[in-house]
């Protein structure tokens, strides 16, 4: 009898098991940029943006991808442009308004995307989304750069800076990269859960509403980030960090390389993504020494560093990120700006000694 019940237990077990590791899972994946062909006429290029971002439906307003110009009234390619890459969930504002003033500085044209599936109001917010349409978005975005400028600089932000790693490991005529806290890795490692069986599927049934969670946004949050996120979302971003960056995408890089982060103590630090893990990046890359600079905002206060919205200290990145262009990547400021440099390195060096 004994002998009965115990095969009896052994073989449910064996069930459980073989059911369990049968189980539905996300799988990683590699991920190869495509590079389309965009309009590199002005008006053309207008056009292109236009009609995009005009047949989405419920695109939210001001999360739109769009242009600024150097000179809106004389509109044509500058010797660089400058591409921003938002992360996930979020849209343009997340980098504003450093990207604005990194143009108006450099007197470069801007290109601030909007990446496939974000800024949408929709019940099913994201759903739709995969590793590679944002791998394709970036390249989209790297394309739209190259009609703008000679040389085209993209800075990214937590997965926009993960999605500009990858741009840089894969496309050399990138000029140089920027990346503020990039998503290596989350910090709790939670989602490297979804390549466990049954863990997507456990997750959609318990934490969410038709696969989508409410994020519980209003205010400029809810105007300018997501409000709606699906489980697929969190699958394509899952893909792109556990996939992707890792020491064999790091040491294709070559290209100058900015890393600015936020951290204070081991209790005051990004809250978001990992910071260690950034660093680990940050030492892997084939970029020179002179060449790559890492720099930590402990007054930033928060995951998303150079938004007005979110940031204590957007100004800082500003100026650190002004500086690098400058001084390692060789970017020469507007005329007007040559004379505020002093001031504004006088500033920082205050508020350094202040704080």
């Amino acid at each position: 009898m004994l002998r009965k019940i115990f095969l009896g237990l052994f073989a449910t077990a064996m069930i459980l098991a073989i059911t369990y590791i049968l189980g539905p899972k996300v799988d990683g994946q590699k991920l190869t940029i495509h590079f389309p062909e965009v309009p590199t006429r002005v008006a053309d290029l207008e056009d292109y943006l236009q009609q995009r971002e005009d047949t989405v439906i419920g695109l939210k307003p001001g999360n739109e991808a769009y242009i600024q110009w150097a000179d809106s009234l004389n509109k044509r390619k500058t010797p660089y442009s400058i591409v921003y890459i938002h992360g996930f969930g979020a849209g343009p504002m997340e980098g504003d308004p450093v990207h604005r003033f990194l143009g108006e500085h450099f007197g470069a044209n801007v290109f601030v995307t909007r990446l496939p599936e974000h800024g949408i109001r929709r019940a099913n917010g994201m759903a739709y989304l995969t590793a590679q349409m944002l791998a394709d978005g970036v390249g989209e975005a790297f394309q739209i750069g190259k009609s703008l400028g000679d040389s085209v600089i993209v800075v990214g932000t937590s997965m926009g800076g993960a999605l500009t790693l990858l741009l840089a490991s894969q496309q050399p005529e990138l000029k140089a990269a920027v990346v503020y806290s990039p998503a290596i890795r989350d910090r709790e490692g939670r989602l490297a859960g979804l390549f466990k069986p049954w863990t997507k599927f456990i997750m959609e049934k318990t934490m969410t509403e038709n696969g989508a969670m409410d994020m519980k946004r209003t205010g400029d949050k809810g105007a300018y980030w997501s409000e709606v996120q699906h489980v697929n979302a969190y699958e394509s971003l899952a893909i792109l960090m556990y996939s992707e960056m890792n020491e064999d995408t790091f040491k294709k890089i070559t290209q100058p390389l900015f890393l600015g982060y936020y951290y204070k103590s081991d209790s005051e630090q990004d809250f978001v993504v990992s910071v260690p893990k950034m660093l680990e990046m940050y030492s892997q890359i084939s970029t020179t020494e002179g060449q790559k600079r890492e720099k930590a905002f402990p007054n930033s206060g928060d995951h998303v560093i150079a938004s007005s919205i979110t940031s204590q200290d957007w100004q800082g990145v500003l100026f650190e990120t002004i500086d690098f262009l400058e001084n390692v990547v060789g970017m020469t400021p507007r005329s007007k700006y040559e004379e505020l440099n002093a001031e504004m390195n006088q500033h920082q060096e205050i508020l350094e000694k202040v704080n």
